[in-house]
């Protein structure tokens, strides 16, 4: 363990809340998240923790310093209760002056440690009286117990210093465990981990087992079959590449060795896996409810409201357009996934559970995207009964608009920004209409759209110019504008605007969010009868 070392001349550290957490033997491990720093000390009984994906082995006088946003999952051993004590605290910096905004006191970061706290009869004295006075709310009762936390603090360190470099082989070997989570363990050894210990390979194993209750091949073949389960639950790819990709060079051995750990072959435990999965969607929620499952919570702040979902998007939990780790951790979800929008969240969301990033794609269909996930959620065939039914609904809405759209006729998708300053433009593949109205009504795109957006691969072209409106609306026989704020109030009386000649002919339609901007087979299916009544009685927009 390493020598504690905190910053106190620097830095006031307030203890927040004290929680004695009892865990008892059971087949599911306690989920904890530490929201703020967390000092995590086990009071009884034995176990293991699980501490962002690093096993430890827990014993009385285990000792934990945690940073914001680590998951802490705890197993209790059969015998006595586990109990832990859970003591949240902040660390804020004391260094600038309290007159100056920009030297405002900011809170601090305290590394990942595990301490050493042994003998732990005086530690577990401290953590006692601090429980004991958890609910004091007189000034002077609470200043005590800001004290006693001071104290507390100060036992640890110097516990810590006195152990002196009596633990040099047992935080060697430490290190190298924590290594092994950045290292391809499929090649590495015993032996060479103990040479970088610099110590017996005999001496080695003794203190690896100690520090996590299980040996180092075990620890490491329990690395191998995460990376395995992660890379089943989110890919598609052949048990003889994962088997290979995870580290195990033979494909029978590594179905073996994952029967003999999980309790099933890999083909079950996804089967298994699979039925009833508790999927957070990030993004993509609407491409699940498609395909017939309903994810337990989403990002409704921004992808919520499609007309053509409403009731199904009941009973979904909304997360927000920034999740918290907490609340995700809560819903306790099997499955993540998520699209670049959300890139910086990926390494946290990937603690909690297997998550699946499908970068944005403007060349990738929405069919694709069930495709892609249809596989994941046991639902292989839904791209293409979806893409099959979208299919016969557009030949019979082209057949009904005979005569009133015909192989020359054109249309442009625009939405304006700015009050009217700007506009953005979208191509086929981009939701806001374009794909029922290009490959659904087959209405043709206007050359410029064609040219920029959609060959580009972009599909959408963003802060244009107004003056730049006839460029790529000018020769186009139907205009569609998304209302996303704007509509066409600050446009409606612009020269420009009612130069075109989709507008002079009453030819111009105005949608709002709800109705046109969504990107789902059920959403692009609505919106086909939706586009089929505005264009037969073709209103002018007002």
């Amino acid at each position: 363990m390493s020598c504690l070392s905190l910053p106190f001349r620097t830095s006031l550290f307030t203890l927040s809340d004290i929680v004695e957490i009892r865990c008892e033997a059971a087949a599911k491990a306690n989920r904890l998240h530490a929201p703020e720093q967390v000092f995590v000390a086990v009071k009884q009984g034995a176990g293991s923790a699980v501490i962002d994906g690093r096993r430890r082995r827990l014993v009385r006088g285990s000792c934990f310093l945690l940073p914001p946003d680590t998951l802490f999952d705890v197993s209790a051993d059969e015998g006595p209760e586990l109990k832990l004590m859970w003591l949240v605290y902040r660390v804020v910096s004391v260094t600038g002056s309290p007159s100056n905004e920009e030297n405002e006191a900011a809170p601090l970061v305290v590394p990942y440690e595990e301490l050493d706290a042994q003998p732990f009869g005086r530690i577990a004295d401290r953590l006692d009286e601090l429980y004991r006075h958890r609910g004091e709310t007189e000034e002077l009762a609470h200043f005590r117990q800001h004290i006693r936390f001071q104290e507390l603090l100060y036992e640890l360190c110097q516990e810590s210093a006195s152990s002196g470099g009596r633990h040099q082989s047992r935080e060697a070997v430490r290190r190298s465990i924590d290594g092994l989570h950045q290292l391809d363990v499929s090649d590495i050894s015993v032996e060479a981990l103990a040479r970088q210990a610099n110590i017996g390979a005999r001496q080695y194993s003794h203190l690896f087992k100690q520090l996590t209750g299980t040996s180092p091949v075990d620890y490491m073949t329990e690395l191998k079959l995460n990376r395995a389960k992660e890379q089943l639950m989110t890919s598609a790819d052949s048990l003889q590449q994962i088997a290979q990709s995870a580290g195990f060079k033979d494909v029978y051995y590594f179905s073996r060795r994952f029967k003999q750990i999980v309790g099933q072959t890999p083909k079950q435990y996804v089967r298994h896996a699979r039925k009833g999965l508790r999927i957070v969607a990030l993004y993509y929620a609407n491409v699940l409810l498609s395909a017939g499952v309903k994810p337990v919570a989403a990002n409704l702040t921004w992808w919520g409201g499609s007309t053509f979902l409403k009731e199904m998007e009941e009973g979904i939990v909304d997360i927000g357009c920034e999740p918290s780790i907490e609340a995700v951790t809560k819903l306790e979800p099997d499955l993540i996934l998520m699209n670049d929008a959300n890139l910086a969240d990926y390494p946290a969301m990937s603690k909690i559970a297997p998550t699946l990033l499908l970068p944005y794609e403007g060349r990738r269909s929405i069919f694709d995207d069930v495709r892609l996930i249809g596989r994941l959620i046991n639902r292989p065939r839904a791209a293409d009964e979806l893409e099959s039914r979208f299919e016969r609904r557009a030949a019979e809405i082209r057949q009904r608009l005979a005569g009133i759209v015909n192989r020359a006729s054109t249309a442009a998708i625009v939405r304006f920004d700015h009050q009217g300053r700007q506009f953005s433009v979208f191509g086929d593949n981009y939701g806001r209409g374009g794909w029922p109205i290009y490959r659904g009504l087959r209405l043709g795109v206007p050359e410029a759209v064609q040219r920029q957006a959609i060959n580009s691969g972009l599909q959408i072209l963003q802060d244009l110019p107004l003056e730049e409106l006839p460029v790529y609306a000018g020769s186009a026989d139907f205009l569609f504008v998304a209302d996303e704020g704007e509509g066409i109030r600050y446009v409606q009386d612009h020269p420009v605007w009612r130069s075109l000649p989709a507008v002079a002919q009453g030819r111009a339609h105005v949608l709002s969010q709800a109705d046109i901007s969504f990107f789902d087979p059920i959403s692009i299916e609505g919106q086909l009868e939706l586009l089929a009544r505005l264009l037969t009685e073709r209103k002018p927009a007002s």
